[in-house]
């Protein structure tokens, strides 16, 4: 699956660019994977960076929130309706 998300690369980890084995949703949780899915707001990131990002308090997941909630607004809709799809504003 292609992702919207400017500069993500098939094989290159988008937070470490190291070698990428697995795809990340960016917004998880409650529907919120499927539509990330479906939006194709996903990157690839290596496996010691995907295990990071699935802690709350991880500050690469609050970037990759925000680099999520841009490229909607810029690709996608508005930001009142990345709300309504997503729960809340990140930016």
């Amino acid at each position: 699956m292609a992702s919207l998300i400017d500069g993500d690369e098939k094989d290159v980890c988008y937070l470490c660019g190291g070698l990428a084995t697995d795809t990340h949703h960016i917004f998880e949780g409650s529907g919120r994977r499927s539509r990330s899915d479906y939006r194709k707001l996903t990157v690839r990131l290596c496996r010691a960076c995907h295990s990071k990002v699935h802690d709350t308090s991880c500050p690469e997941m609050d970037y990759l929130h925000r680099v999520g909630q841009r490229t909607y607004e810029q690709k996608i809709g508005t930001r009142e309706e990345f709300i309504k799809e997503f729960i809340r504003s990140y930016l």
